[in-house]
């Protein structure tokens, strides 16, 4: 008997860290085993499931000091009950389970020989004395199953009830207790059950009924004592969830708050062995988080969701039963066509044809892969964005690039969305061209020309076009869809302009751009428009629209023009310039993937909404602006920009001010610093409407010439705007009018002045020479040009003197005639001006 013991002892300390015990032995009476024998252990097997041990059932065997536990009836191993009319008791809460193999055996098999959990009856030999159940029907079962629960908890706490059902069959499960319906709660195929805990403290006894598929319906009984305290609840759990990514599969819950001493957590209601509040590994489902106090006061639920790892679409629906979300794997193996955005960790496409529609924009953290046959087709204003630079993708993407309106000889610029395209991909492949800043000229390149990415190109439109009306063409790129770090190279040589382009399939946020190259280019950008007609195949540079810090100036006039959002399309090519500090030689500009934006992917340079959702730089400065424009009535038009920002200076600054950029347009209007002439100009904060800003024009007309206020913001909402003609000696208000007057051709940057306050100016009358009288003759007719002081009289006279021509009582600055009927001869023309002064030229009429 001592060596037996041993073996107990040797075995249940060998075994003590698992917190399991094992009877073993070929006969072990009852009598010899004491509760305190298996003192710590939560599970107790009889026999070690291959040597066969008996049980003998000599005398009572009461185990309640273990509390709730698991009793394991192993293969070879069986309690025997032959001896007398002897019980073994578990505590409340325990479980029995009766493995393949292993026996439970009646004596006489009377009523006397009982198994008990806590004060309930589960088995007698026979199944009498009220037992739930006989010793046949538990083996049948594999055992019995058992109740858990929350206890203790405090009172009008929420109480939750869990049941483990035996090993065999399936189950329907019925409570009982406090609280619970007189004959308990209806069978269901829930095993699980809550309750608010009854306002008064005290211990409370809850049953379960589990009625089993197998032959017979017998039922099972399960029961735990619930012990209720006084005391306050903990306060509702502050959560955190870490969800899944592409390289870890399960997410962490993370609970905040409250802390403190004695405080357990729980993500089922039922289990409180957490002491810190961090779950990990946690499985994808839907958690009730608590927590519980020292006084066992349980506080309300916090319910939380770790998601799936992936989210798979089958063609009709989502594996996860919604669209994916950020740290999802989104998995395509049958066809899809967007109807909204789509988020994920990563994206692959297999056997399956997907498409991205218009406005729609995949977004992933890492790779984009397409596989077995599959298609990944991006719509012409649809957008892929990533957010890992060193990525991979495998596979080719499409991605469809619409033109603006084309007409026949017209160019459309371009860049590359995909790796390794090549320009016959481009729709207008008739001829295309890179540009040399060494040479400052286009150079032609063949369709066989793969385009580097981050270069841009220019391509002209396929023959056959029209005029009107114009039409549209579509590129589609095939490749892998460009990403991660692109480094383009930036030229300084005999033009410090490059051109580059959007190496992405998605918008890019221009500021962003300008930003992270402020060392390398300034800070102004230049895109091709198509707004100007094409005269002996020339364009001329009202066809750019410029956008930096300060803002944007566009093509035509408002309500018609394209004017830059700051966010750059796509397939988009633009001019910028390298730095005007930096010495001749070759440099680098940055593209990576922190510039990509979702969404404003839809201004390729076309009419319609920028599509603009993004906050940049720029829209966070205090701004206040004004832009003018000159235009002749012939619809020659030029766009200047003023604005006082945040961070500009009075000074040339490169992300506030950007060049004309001129190569000899109709009209141009802008101001200077310095040398260099400005189509947007940053000032310094704070405007004082004392402030004056001298601005200049140009033009290749003779005649009538207008400017307008295209459109002011900020303190201009509210401010007068004023434009002083110091030839005339004329303060106009722009806010009341545009303005009008006559020009001759050439530069002039002396005569304007745009001002803020009406305050009297001086009485200085502006001095005509002759120089400033133009005389034009076209179709036997004269027009007569004034600019600085209006004309009152004119007469004509042959080369004879007799009198041809008179007009008395004008007040103009041009005079047309429209009734001339003279042969091809000199004539002498007198014009007489406002203030006294005369003036005689000679033409030539013909």
């Amino acid at each position: 008997m001592k060596s037996f013991l041993l073996s107990i002892l040797v075995l249940l300390f060998s075994l003590s860290l698992k917190a399991q015990c094992t009877i073993t032995g070929t006969t072990v009476n009852a009598s010899t085993l004491t509760c305190s024998s298996f003192s710590g252990c939560t599970i107790v097997y009889v026999g070690n499931g291959t040597t066969a041990t008996t049980l003998n059932m000599n005398a009572d065997l009461n185990l309640t000091c273990l509390g709730a536990i698991q009793f394991i009836i192993r293969n070879n191993a069986s309690i025997d009950f032959s001896p007398g009319n002897n019980r073994l008791t578990l505590g409340d809460g325990s479980s029995l389970t009766v493995e393949t193999g292993g026996n439970v055996i009646g004596g006489s098999c009377n009523a006397s020989e009982r198994i008990y959990i806590g004060t309930n009856l589960l088995a007698s030999c026979n199944g009498g004395a009220g037992a739930d159940l006989s010793f046949t029907t538990l083996l049948n079962l594999g055992g019995t199953g058992s109740l858990t629960s929350n206890s203790p908890v405090c009172t009008s706490n929420t109480i939750n009830l869990l049941a483990t059902p035996p090993p065999n069959g399936t189950y329907t499960y019925s409570f009982f207790g406090t609280g619970l319906p007189v004959g308990g709660t209806t069978y269901s195929s829930s095993p699980s059950y809550s309750l608010t805990a009854s306002g008064t403290a005290g211990s409370y006894v809850y049953q379960v009924y589990m009625k089993s598929s197998l032959s017979g319906n017998p039922i099972t009984v399960a029961e735990r004592t619930v012990v209720v305290n006084s005391g306050l609840a903990a306060s509702t759990p502050v959560v955190t969830v870490t969800q899944p990514t592409c390289t870890v599969a399960t997410g962490t819950i993370t609970i905040t708050s409250p802390t403190g001493a004695g405080m357990t957590y729980s993500t089922n209601g039922i289990t409180y062995t957490n002491t810190t509040g961090i779950f990990t590994s946690v499985s994808s489902g839907t958690y009730s988080v608590t927590a519980k106090n020292s006084s066992g006061c349980i506080s309300p639920a916090t319910t939380v969701t770790v998601n799936a790892q992936t989210d798979t679409w089958n063609g009709t629906s989502w594996s996860t039963g919604a669209p994916p979300v950020s740290g999802q794997k989104i998995v395509f193996t049958n066809n899809f066509s967007s109807t909204s955005d789509l988020t994920g960790c990563s994206c692959q496409v297999s056997s399956a044809n997907v498409v991205i529609n218009s406005g729609h924009t995949l977004t992933v953290t890492d790779d984009v892969k397409i596989t077995g046959g599959g298609t990944l087709t991006f719509e012409d204003g649809a957008g892929l964005v990533q957010t890992n630079n060193t990525a991979a993708n495998l596979g080719a993407i499409t991605y469809k690039r619409k033109t603006t309106p084309l007409k026949q000889y017209d160019y459309t610029y371009w860049s590359s969305p995909v790796v390794s395209a090549t320009l016959s991909q481009l729709a207008t492949n008739s001829l295309m061209y890179s540009f040399s800043p060494t040479t400052n000229l286009y150079v032609y390149q063949t369709g066989a020309t793969t385009m580097a990415q981050g270069v841009g190109y220019i391509g002209r439109a396929p023959s056959g076009l029209t005029y009107a009306p114009t039409q549209i063409v579509q590129t589609s790129f095939v490749g892998a869809p460009g990403n991660g770090v692109i480094n383009t190279p930036i030229l300084k040589s005999t033009t410090a302009y490059n051109l580059i382009g959007n190496p992405y399939p998605s918008g890019l946020d221009a500021d962003s751009f300008i930003a992270a190259n402020s060392t390398v280019i300034n800070g102004t950008l230049y895109f091709w428009t198509h707004n100007t007609a094409i005269t002996n195949n020339a364009y001329t540079i009202n066809d750019y629209a410029k956008y930096n810090y300060t803002g944007s100036v566009g093509t035509a006039a408002p309500g018609t023009s394209i004017v830059p959002t700051g966010k750059i399309a796509a397939g988009q090519g633009f001019f910028v310039e390298a730095k005007t500090s930096l010495a001749n030689g070759t440099y680098s500009a940055t593209f990576n993937n922190a510039m990509r934006i979702a969404g404003s992917n839809t201004q390729f340079f076309k009419n319609g909404g920028s599509g603009n959702t993004t906050t940049s730089v720029s829209e966070g400065l205090e701004r206040h602006r004004v832009w003018l424009s000159l235009r002749s009535p012939q619809g020659a038009y030029n766009q200047m920009l003023v604005g006082y920002v945040q961070g500009a200076t009075n000074d040339f600054d490169s992300l506030y001010d950007g060049k004309t950029m001129a190569v000899g347009n109709t009209v141009s209007v802008y101001t200077k610093v310095g040398a260099d002439n400005l189509a947007i100009q940053g000032k310094s904060l704070p405007f004082s409407e004392a402030d004056v800003i001298p601005f200049a024009y140009s033009t290749t007309l003779n005649g009538a010439l207008t400017i307008y206020l295209d459109n002011f913001d900020g303190i201009f909402t509210n401010q007068n705007v004023y434009l002083l003609d110091k030839a005339t000696n004329t303060l106009h208000d722009l806010k009341e009018a545009p303005y009008t007057f006559v020009t001759t051709n050439g530069n002039f940057e002396q005569r304007f002045e745009l001002r803020f306050t009406d305050q009297a100016l001086g009485t200085t009358i502006p001095t005509v020479t002759d120089n400033d009288i133009k005389i034009i003759t076209a179709n036997h007719q004269l027009e007569v040009i004034s600019p600085a002081m209006a004309i009152t009289k004119i007469a004509v006279y042959d080369i004879l003197g007799k009198l041809l021509f008179t007009q008395n009582d004008l007040n103009t600055n041009l005079f047309q005639t429209n009734s001339l009927q003279l042969a091809s001869q000199i004539l002498l023309v007198k014009v007489t001006l406002d203030n006294g002064q005369s003036f005689t030229k000679k033409t030539l009429i013909d």
